[in-house]
Parts: C-alpha cells; sequence; structure tokens
C-alpha cells in the first residue's frame, strides 16, 4: 500500500515499541494480549499492512517464546481439560481465532509452527463443530453444537493461506466444510431465516485482527475455491457484493467500522499506528486489493 509519512512514522513507532516493550516478560504477558494496544495487535495490525518483515526479530523470538511456554495447550471445554499443576494454573486459556490470529502472523513472518509447535495445527482442526464451523465458547461444544462465524473465519484462513504443501485428507475436509458453513450461512445469515445476524458485518473492517465482515469471509470463499478447484454457487458472490454496495466506490472500499470504535462492540484504547490509518468512510487500500482480487 502507500505508506505516507504520518503511517510511516507511526509504523517506526510500533516496531520501536516491540523492541523495546516488556509486554512479553512473564510478569506482563498478559498486557501483550491487552487489546488494542498490546504487543500482539501491533504486530497483527503491522501483519495487515503488509509490513510484516518489519516486525523486529527479538519480538517474533519473544513471542514464539510465550506461545511455546506461556499458552496451556488445550482449549478448556470441561474442567478436566485445564491444568492441574501449580506451575500451570496461570497459562493463557486461548480460544481459536485469537490462536490463530496469533499463528497467522508468526507464519506469515516464516516462522514454521507446525514444526516447532504442532499443537496449534491440531488444536484448529480439533475443534470443527458438525456444522463445519468453530466457536469459541466451550458451551457450544456440550450444548448446542452451533458454531459461530467469527471464531471460524480465523482458522479457516491460518489452514488455507499458510498449508506451503498439498492439504492433507483432513485438511481438504475441514476446509471444504467451513466452506459449506459460510456458503449456507450466505456470510452474514441465519441460515434458518436467512435474516441478517448482525448488521455490522456488512461494514467493510480494517484493521480486522479477529473480527469478521462481509468481504472477509467472500475473499476466504474465493480463494478456497481456487486452491480446491470448486465452485461457489451462481451468483453468490455478486450476491454478497450487493450486501456491501454503500461501502464501494468503483473499484475503492471504504471503511465502514474499526474494532477500536468508542461506539463499537469491542472499544478500547489505541495507538499510533491505529490512529494514523485511513478511518471510517475513507478509502483503504488494502480492502481495495482485496476486493479486486475477488473480480
Amino acid at each position: 500500500m502507500t505508506i505516507t509519512p504520518t503511517v510511516s512514522e507511526a509504523i517506526e513507532a510500533s516496531v520501536l515499541f516491540l523492541e523495546t516493550t516488556t509486554h512479553f516478560e512473564p510478569s506482563h504477558d498478559e498486557d501483550s494480549r491487552h487489546k488494542w494496544n498490546g504487543a500482539w495487535w501491533h504486530m497483527a495490525a503491522l501483519h495487515e499492512l503488509g509490513e510484516v518483515r518489519r516486525i523486529p526479530a527479538s519480538a517474533i523470538a519473544q513471542a514464539k517464546r510465550l506461545l511455546g511456554t506461556r499458552v496451556w495447550p488445550t482449549f478448556v471445554i470441561a474442567d478436566s481439560d485445564g491444568p492441574s499443576r501449580t506451575q500451570d494454573l496461570d497459562k493463557w486459556d486461548c480460544c481459536h481465532c485469537e490462536l490463530a490470529v496469533f499463528y497467522g502472523v508468526l507464519q506469515a513472518y516464516g516462522c514454521d509452527l507446525d514444526a516447532e509447535m504442532p499443537w496449534i495445527r491440531d488444536w484448529l482442526l480439533n475443534h470443527q463443530l458438525p456444522d463445519g464451523g468453530l466457536n469459541c465458547d466451550p458451551d457450544a461444544y456440550v450444548h448446542s453444537r452451533k458454531s459461530s462465524i467469527v471464531s471460524t473465519l480465523p482458522p479457516l484462513e491460518a489452514i488455507l493461506r499458510h498449508t506451503d504443501r498439498p492439504f492433507t485428507e483432513r485438511e481438504k475436509a475441514f476446509l471444504d466444510a467451513g466452506a459449506r458453513y459460510l456458503i449456507e450461512h450466505r456470510l452474514v445469515c441465519f441460515r434458518s431465516s436467512g435474516e441478517v445476524i448482525n448488521a455490522d458485518w456488512l461494514k467493510p473492517c480494517f484493521p480486522r485482527f479477529f473480527e469478521y465482515d462481509i468481504l472477509r469471509g467472500l475473499s476466504f470463499l474465493t480463494e478456497w475455491a481456487e486452491k480446491r478447484g470448486k465452485l461457489l454457487p451462481a451468483k453468490f458472490a455478486e450476491q454478497a457484493l450487493e450486501r456491501v454496495q454503500p461501502a464501494l466506490a468503483g473499484d475503492s472500499v471504504r471503511i465502514g467500522r474499526q474494532v477500536w470504535d468508542a461506539d463499537g462492540e469491542w472499544g478500547g484504547e489505541t495507538f499510533a499506528l491505529l490512529d494514523a490509518l485511513a478511518g471510517v468512510g475513507k478509502v483503504s487500500e488494502p480492502l481495495s486489493r482485496q476486493l479486486n482480487a475477488m473480480r
């Protein structure tokens, strides 16, 4: 993307932050997780901007160490899934979308987490529900057995975009079932009624971190269809783009919302790089490139 002087200066500020932060140290590891101004979020923002290689090698090493030593490598559904040893009790209890975003950032940088921490890929593949998606709410695995679109996308993206070899049969089944889930929900709709689940999902979001919008879902399905040799239903992409038409201006996409909006679902503190990016109502180069890659 075109890097303005303001954005360039903010990128440098994030690089300096990541070089000097204590967020990755054991006594501060919850700070690295803090939305939306912790260490992981500086890295995720750089990644989404196409600047993942600007992340300092020291921060990558510390992030890998944290994932390898401070995360409980099991999704806790029942009490028996949690840690029992005293030295493990303060480990992070991650969710699917969070873990998949962290994985994606490090893989995009060039790490080989499949060799170093194979439990992450296994985690994502192991928690697909019968409907084809995933859910970060442990209760869904006990009672409703229904997925969350927000929880589903990052794991699907992680497997689709960070597999540099032919997919295994298990991975093919995972991706195909996830794609079927999104298609059945028309990306944003209740399967039963066809009504839109959340109107905010029609507003393109950038940076996304692990938030969802219809363009994110459509981008995944377009890439899935190409890599898996599949066809989307007739007029599926066209109908999806019709839903987001108010945000489109020719080949450009205007940002419809941002995760740190004061009136939004999350809210929260920001940092210089987020503040320097195009705001709501402005054209986003990364989102526009994503749109045009689907056409």
